[in-house]
């Protein structure tokens, strides 16, 4: 057993978060993979993974360990695999990215469509992704924030909008000619929201509206599709983001009760990365996609 093969199921254990899975990957027994795990840890002097019911987590030594090996390991399977012929080049390893389930099918999945590039998506909201890419296991994170690490980067990759969206059957039996009037409709209405602090909710009343959001929320999910949805059921009227919402309206399932987008601040978007760590080379192809760039 060499050394190579050591740092090969280090590098499987790490991106599976399974000893299981790793041996799986590896196509070795999972006690070889486990035996090989505590040979490199004796070799490191430290342990590389904490143990737990659910998997295995990098602790900071493994994590530094990951951040050296991985480039250098993929380059060396690469030089192999050309050595012995194209049919047995490795597969590629997947980009890993984050974002919010609703960002990644309304807006990543259709430019994922035009890539020939692996993908292991991860969801969760921005504080969760920026942890995961700061412990090594995303490579991507599509987020609303910049990072506070100033080992990550932001590049900001367009603007969220919103929209006010309400069922068909809610509307007033006349137009909404003015913006007291929304706002005096609006105070009539229930509120479906997406969390209880509504930071964006509340600039829209205080700054477009003219008055504070004092309304209880009738409903509140923590996922948009569970929003949107309750909007279309007539739960309520919400303030959402654009691409959530552009589907449905142009199917009629919401309306707009007033237009609302050109009036509300944008919101960045961004694409946090961690440069210097070893990176797959679809990470520079999917963050020229997301910026328009060829």
């Amino acid at each position: 057993m060499t050394d190579s093969e050591l740092l090969r199921s280090f590098l499987a254990v790490y991106r599976a978060g399974s000893v299981t899975e790793a041996a799986v990957h590896r196509g070795i027994s999972q006690p070889a993979v486990s035996q090989q795990l505590a040979a490199l840890e004796r070799i490191a002097g430290a342990r590389l993974f904490i143990r737990g019911p659910g998997g295995v987590t990098p602790t900071q030594r493994g994590r530094e360990l990951y951040a050296r090996a991985a480039g250098p390991v993929e380059a060396l399977e690469q030089v192999l695999g050309e050595l012995r012929g194209s049919a047995e080049v490795p597969p590629r390893r997947p980009v890993r990215l984050g974002s919010s389930p609703e960002y990644f099918a309304a807006v990543l999945l259709p430019r994922l469509a035009e890539l020939d590039l692996p993908v292991t998506a991860a969801f969760g909201n921005d504080e969760s992704l920026l942890a995961l890419l700061d412990h090594g296991e995303l490579d991507l994170a599509v987020t609303s924030t910049t990072p506070a690490r100033r080992s990550m980067r932001a590049t900001p990759i367009g603007a969220r909008r919103f929209s006010l969206a309400a069922a068909p059957g809610a509307l007033p039996p006349g137009p909404l000619g003015s913006v007291p009037e929304l706002a005096d409709w609006l105070m009539t209405q229930p509120w479906v929201s997406y969390s209880l602090e509504l930071p964006i909710t509340r600039r829209f009343w205080q700054s477009v509206l003219g008055r504070p959001f004092t309304m209880r929320p009738r409903l509140v999910a923590p996922d948009l599709r569970a929003v949107l949805r309750a909007v279309e059921l007539g739960i309520g009227v919400s303030l959402l983001p654009a691409f959530v919402c552009a589907e449905p309206l142009a199917e009629g399932r919401i309306v707009e009760p007033y237009p609302v987008t050109d009036l509300i601040p944008e919101e960045p978007w961004f694409a946090c990365t961690r440069p210097g760590e070893p990176q797959p080379a679809g990470v520079s192809t999917l963050l020229a996609a997301l910026t328009g760039r060829e």
